[in-house]
């Protein structure tokens, strides 16, 4: 990244955050949704029964196929909509869904179009590791909540691993990470204070993802 990007990036994080600051202080619009009852949102997201289920899964699809949106914040709220059980398996089913998308989208398109989108360390790192355990480092790079990222369904879609193997050791290796997520959601969910930090941080960086996209995406039209 050079410097003007750098420049532009943080720029961009210090308005949203000087927004949000603002807002909150003046108690607007980002203070009465800190201030929500997290009781009452759940009450009102759960009204919607199995469309709820449906749009949940619809968000973890997009958040992996969308790999630069980490989807741990998808997780807990998960977690704290449903609880830990039924949020499982609803994510891992989202998960299932835009893992095969982004394998198969990687699939069709080629290296090329993967190595735009991910950094030429992650794919480096990758390839070493796809030499020395083939399918297997998959499960490795996923069951480890540092290294576990949604890229890896893009970087595996150009190597010699077949779909059946890449998707049985991303569910394996998902599967716990994913548990102790929403099982924190759950935790989240039960403490007011937790849910408000929650929520105050999943809005900026949510928006401070959405308008770094949209700089991204006007400087690379330039």
């Amino acid at each position: 990244m050079n410097k003007k990007r750098l420049i532009g990036l943080l720029i961009i994080i210090f308005l949203v955050l000087g927004f949000f600051l603002y807002s909150y202080l003046t108690k607007g619009f980002f203070y009465n949704v800190i201030n929500l009852n997290q009781e009452e949102l759940i009450s009102f997201l759960s009204s919607f029964e199995k469309a709820s289920f449906l749009i949940y899964i619809l968000l973890i699809i997009i958040g992996v196929v969308i790999a630069p949106i980490h989807p741990f914040l998808f997780y807990v709220a998960g977690g704290i909509i449903f609880g830990p059980y039924t949020s499982w398996v609803l994510t891992m089913i989202g998960v299932t869904i835009g893992s095969s998308i982004a394998f198969k989208l990687s699939k069709l398109y080629g290296r090329r179009f993967v190595e735009k989108n991910v950094s030429k360390k992650s794919m480096n790192r990758f390839d070493k590791l796809s030499k020395k355990y083939g399918a297997l480092s998959i499960f490795l790079l996923r069951i480890n909540i540092i290294t576990s990222s949604d890229i890896w369904s893009y970087v595996a879609g150009v190597t010699k691993i077949k779909f059946w193997k890449f998707l049985m050791w991303t569910i394996l290796g998902l599967a716990p990470v994913i548990f102790i997520q929403v099982y924190f959601g759950d935790i989240v969910g039960a403490n007011p204070f937790l849910f408000k930090i929650f929520v105050g941080i999943a809005i900026i960086y949510l928006t401070i993802v959405l308008l770094s996209s949209i700089y991204l995406f006007i400087k690379k039209k330039k």
